[in-house]
């Protein structure tokens, strides 16, 4: 059967202070059963923005002064049904008024310019804690104490690389491991107080003519069944490469200890230009048919050779062997840190996303900018329907 993915562009905003945007979350900060769509500067404000329709968004000044880079993840931090903002080495306490931003907590003034946040239960305590990495810091995750205003203790997971955290149970022991690109860390106490370094497998080089500090070692990842056997596998996207790649490493024997590697999407110079960095991934069922599929953008700031497009790879035969590329976006707009959920209400699934920096010659004309896609469901062919200045 011929999937089609169809999305309407609508235009969020237009209107954002310079800078370089990240720090992105799709979550009910005001408890009215609605996402939100969170972004932030890099070391700079926070915004929020709340859902009207979509082409009608408020915005709101969620806080200021972060301390990241990239990364953020909403929490509810102090247990009181309201939901809260973890960036860098501070966390926002949620005002729960529109019109008033959250309360600026630091938890450890030492961390700055973190590149990867996540949240999940890694000593067993039935508690979320908190994960950062950059290349500028270690691995680590963070205990949030019972008061949360205290300072929080940090415990060492491994050496940095520039991203791709994840977490998941890779070899079936009910305890939760950490991802870091091209190795994992096994949690064999489930306390995440010892750790045993295991290899996955190399990630693409950057190359020759663009190789900064922060293009080696750097992608996104997720930990999902992906063929469906019952083994926990990793879907990694190049992230701040031009001309990378997307894969998924299976985990054959299940203990995460022997992997085989599958490709999703692989650049052929001779058969197409060169793309621009892969610098989002959501891995999820996007058609509906019970299976995971894949999708990512292209960024503006480290582009290709041609504009830049929005893209969903369909798993076709569900067991990740056959993939069919859709584009979903082809507009000179280029996506990073892009977020997917139902934002419109109606069970589909909708995506967001802006570029780290816009560059001058993108479709409005060199103007920051966050993109609303607008699930339309299956239709026909495979369309996106321009909407918006």
């Amino acid at each position: 059967m011929k999937v089609s993915f169809r999305f309407r562009l609508h235009i969020v905003d237009q209107t954002l202070p310079k800078g370089s945007y990240a720090q992105t979350a799709l979550v009910d900060l005001d408890n009215d059963g609605r996402l939100e769509y969170v972004v932030g500067q890099s070391h700079g404000d926070i915004f929020w923005y709340d859902y009207q329709d979509p082409d009608h968004w408020t915005r709101h000044l969620l806080g200021t002064d972060s301390p990241s880079d990239v990364g953020a993840v909403a929490l509810d931090v102090d247990g009181d049904g309201w939901m809260d903002l973890v960036t860098g080495g501070a966390w926002y306490r949620n005002s729960r008024d529109p019109q008033v931003p959250f309360s600026r907590i630091v938890f450890d003034p030492a961390l700055s310019a973190v590149h990867d946040v996540t949240v999940a239960d890694i000593d067993g305590d039935g508690r979320p804690e908190v994960l950062t990495m950059s290349d500028k810091n270690d691995l680590r995750w963070y205990k949030i104490p019972d008061d949360p205003t205290l300072p929080w203790t940090s415990h060492y997971i491994g050496a940095p690389v520039h991203a791709g955290l994840s977490v998941g149970d890779l070899n079936g022991n009910g305890k939760l491991d950490v991802v870091r690109t091209d190795v994992w860390f096994e949690n064999p106490a489930g306390r995440g107080t010892a750790w045993a370094e295991h290899p996955i497998g190399p990630n693409t080089p950057p190359p020759p003519d663009f190789q900064p500090h922060f293009a080696f070692n750097a992608t996104y990842s997720v930990v999902c069944d992906v063929n469906g056997n019952g083994k926990q596998d990793i879907v990694f996207t190049d992230a701040e490469i031009p001309g990378g790649q997307i894969w998924w490493m299976e985990n054959l024997d299940g203990q995460g200890l022997a992997w085989k590697r599958h490709d999703v999407y692989v650049w052929d110079p001779e058969q197409e230009p060169r793309r621009g960095a892969y610098h989002s991934l959501y891995v999820g069922d996007l058609d509906g048919d019970g299976d995971f599929d894949i999708l990512s953008c292209e960024m503006e700031a480290v582009g290709g050779e041609c504009p830049p497009r929005w893209y969903v790879w369909e798993n076709v035969d569900g067991r990740g062997g056959d993939w069919r590329e859709h584009v979903i976006l082809d507009a000179n707009l280029g996506g990073h840190a892009a977020v997917v959920g139902d934002v419109t209400g109606n069970g589909k699934l909708d995506v967001i996303a802006k570029p780290w920096r816009p560059v001058a010659y993108n479709a409005l004309g060199g103007r920051m900018f966050i993109g609303f896609l607008e699930s339309l469901n299956a239709g026909a062919d495979c369309e996106f329907e321009p909407k918006g200045e």
